[in-house]
């Protein structure tokens, strides 16, 4: 509507000049008549139009010129009067006045939510620190100052004189990966999960860090680890000792009469004691063998060389692991290996993770009891910030009552089985600053992921 009016009155100025102009030639002609003063009028008029309008263009465009280097300039305090004589610029200055005042509310309400989630962000218990790539930091909350121990910084290179190893892990940890940090903070040992992650804002890369106290819940998850290791161990320890402890009574008492510590006479001890001497001995030498084989077991638990990492393809990889594993599996099971895109490359410990493959395929296979015929499919993928690495079968799956129990060491539900295979996939996982987790229900199969950070 402004816009209509600006153009109306220009296009009735234009017109005014133009009738005047035609007028002005009129008289030129008639000149010898003496129409001298209507001829200076006319000059007059058509000056004044002339004035008037690139007066009112320039009124506009100064008016404009303010409004937008304002805008630019985040100064929104300005107003335009409001009384002018013109309506049409009465007008305009209204909107702008008006325009003004919702970019202002706009602005306001801008710094509410900005301070608003400010302080939702100090207000969590984990501490929270952004940067560019450039080391500009942008987030960082109350908690991160606390773990950190500085107050203000405006770069990541703040850090570096305060706490360097800090710096480094900081620096150095890729998305998607999460690090255990032990720190003393307010003269207390404190176990801090370090994350990270990368976010994208306006073509600018920015890392989000995060750090979080798990001690507590570490100190809860260990006690409970323990307690399950050490029913675990007790049970098999008893197995073990139980039988040696009896069998040691009874060929004791073939060597002393009964209540009583005296030695049984030479005459009296036969060909039938001595046999059953020599059986008994003999189960005690076995028993205790298996009972060195069980340490032998709990040691490689507890010795895990660290991962030697190399690069390589993750297809070539499911190759050889099925290549090894189909003539150790009964015909009626098929293994199928798939990788998307096909050229994932992972930089682990290549006869680890290959350990880890071969553990999942063989118990997979042993899943398939009941069954005439079964899948074990092999997958690796981008996903989650990481890359992953799936064993899923169609077995009878896991019962939700020791699904809990399942990576604990030793713990196992077969006649003749270790124990130490799933346990031991979870140490390498976590050398690898990876994760092995299991999804599964009875009848429906089991999905074991190994997520391994970019």
């Amino acid at each position: 509507m402004v816009l209509n009016k600006f153009f109306i009155n220009v296009l009735i100025r234009i017109t005014l000049i133009a009738l005047s102009c035609v007028a002005l030639g009129i008289i030129l002609q008639h000149l010898d008549r003496g129409y001298y003063f209507t001829l200076a009028g006319i000059i007059f008029l058509i000056v004044l139009q002339t004035w008037l309008m690139v007066n009112q263009v320039n009124k506009t465009n100064a008016d404009l010129e303010k409004f937008f280097s304002s805008v630019q300039d985040h100064d929104t305090s300005g107003r335009f009067p409001e009384n002018a004589m013109n309506s049409s610029f009465k007008k305009l200055h209204d909107r702008m006045n008006n325009l003004n005042t919702v970019i202002q509310n706009v602005k306001i309400e801008n710094e509410r939510t900005s301070h608003f989630l400010q302080s939702v962000v100090d207000h969590v218990d984990i501490g929270l620190l952004s940067f560019d790539m450039n080391g500009s930091i942008g987030i960082y909350n109350r908690v991160a100052k606390r773990y950190l121990n500085v107050q203000q910084p405006w770069q990541l290179s703040s850090f570096k004189t305060i706490n360097d190893e800090m710096f480094k892990i900081i620096h150095t940890i890729k998305p998607g990966q999460e690090i255990l940090h032990k720190m003393n903070i307010d003269n207390l040992l404190q176990s801090i999960l370090i994350k990270a992650t990368e976010l994208t804002y306006e073509s600018n890369v920015i890392k989000l860090v995060s750090f979080q106290d798990i001690t507590n819940e570490l100190d809860k998850k260990e006690l409970d680890s323990w307690q399950r290791l050490v029913r675990v161990l007790t049970h098999e320890i008893m197995n073990s000792v139980s039988p040696i402890t009896s069998l040691t009574s009874v060929i004791s008492g073939y060597f002393k009469k009964k209540d009583d510590e005296i030695p049984v006479p030479l005459e009296k001890i036969d060909r039938q004691i001595v046999s059953k001497t020599l059986s008994g001995l003999n189960t005690i030498e076995e028993t205790g063998k298996g009972l060195l084989d069980f340490v032998d077991k709990f040691r490689s638990l507890t010795s895990l060389p660290k991962p030697n990492l190399t690069k390589f393809t993750i297809g070539n990889l499911f190759r050889k692991c099925k290549i090894l594993m189909e003539s150790n599996i009964p015909n009626n099971i098929k293994i199928i290996a798939s990788v998307y895109p096909d050229d994932i490359i992972l930089v682990a410990d290549y006869a680890q993770v290959e350990q880890v493959l071969i553990n999942l395929i063989k118990n997979a296979s042993e899943a398939f009891s009941n069954k005439n015929s079964g899948t074990i499919h092999l997958k690796a993928f981008y996903g989650d910030g990481g890359i992953l690495i799936q064993v899923e079968d169609n077995g009878i799956g896991i019962s939700n009552d020791i699904i809990e129990d399942i990576f604990v060491p030793f713990y196992t539900t077969k006649e003749n089985g270790s124990g130490i295979g799933l346990s031991l996939s979870k140490q390498i996982m976590q050398n690898h600053y990876g994760t092995i987790s299991v999804n599964s229900a009875p009848k429906k199969g089991a999905k074991f992921t190994l997520k391994f950070p970019l």
